[in-house]
């Protein structure tokens, strides 16, 4: 029998697979590109990709690779991808499924903040799951700015949407570090002429969290709208996003 968090988990999936393709984010090229420039991938390379949702970054790393095996929580979510040529598995990461020391790297795209407990020992099972001298890409989107009032804003707005976790760069490096990995390096990609809207309409959200969604971007102080450069354009809100790309590497044991 499900528990009620994960029958919760399950319903949230599938009501955001439905339009999740349609979100300008997740097909954005430069965000794609950073994360195969960190992943420094290679043709006899086994990927596992963690929380693939419907395959877009799988599907960016498959040409470079010899094989990408796709994970997801979620079977709504794998029931929208095309997956000829890869591994497909229903699965939390949070649980054990892999040999030890399969994989030359990791990759996990806006994925962690989603996972509210035991992140730590999601890391591990990634950490476990690699080669010695493998690598884990980690892709998540922080607050604009460090200032408190950004991230206390940040924070209060994905509430209406979601349970999540607020990354910082260094909570997000913290947490690769404490598990293991070394060599930890981080990227920021800027996503400019950011939707609002688009992210609204096809989030899944009812009408009336979206609206008191979009009405904390209208009613932001300056602080909030000059981080964001937010500006409106005939009802369109536009905004700038920072994301980061993370990568630690599974040293050998000397």
């Amino acid at each position: 029998m499900k528990t009620k968090k994960e029958s919760g988990n399950k319903h949230f999936w599938d009501i955001r697979s439905a339009n999740y393709d349609k979100l300008f984010w997740v097909k954005d090229k430069g965000y794609l590109d950073l994360i195969l420039e960190c992943a420094e991938l290679d043709k006899k390379h086994l990927v596992l990709d963690v929380g693939t949702g419907t395959g877009t970054v799988a599907m960016a790393i498959e040409p470079h690779v010899n094989h990408v095996v796709a994970i997801d929580i979620s079977n709504a979510m794998l029931e929208k991808g095309n997956w000829p040529g890869f591994s497909v598995i229903n699965w939390d990461i949070g649980n054990t499924l892999f040999a030890q020391g399969l994989f030359d790297r990791v990759v996990a795209r806006m994925v962690f903040h989603h996972i509210i407990d035991n992140l730590d020992r999601a890391i591990i099972r990634c950490y476990d799951s690699l080669k010695d001298d493998g690598k884990i890409v980690v892709a998540e989107g922080i607050p604009p700015s460090e200032d408190q009032d950004i991230i206390d804003w940040y924070t209060e707005m994905f509430k209406l949407k979601e349970k999540r976790r607020t990354f910082s760069i260094s909570t997000l490096e913290q947490f690769l570090s404490k598990n293991g990995f070394k060599d930890i390096q981080t990227k920021v990609h800027i996503m400019e002429n950011f939707s609002v809207n688009n992210w609204l309409v096809n989030s899944g959200l009812p009408k009336k969290q979206r609206e008191k969604i979009y009405k904390m971007h209208v009613e932001a102080n300056q602080k909030i709208k000059d981080a964001y450069r937010m500006r409106f354009i005939k009802g369109e809100c536009i905004i700038q996003t920072m994301n980061l790309v993370v990568t630690g590497q599974k040293k050998s044991a000397e």
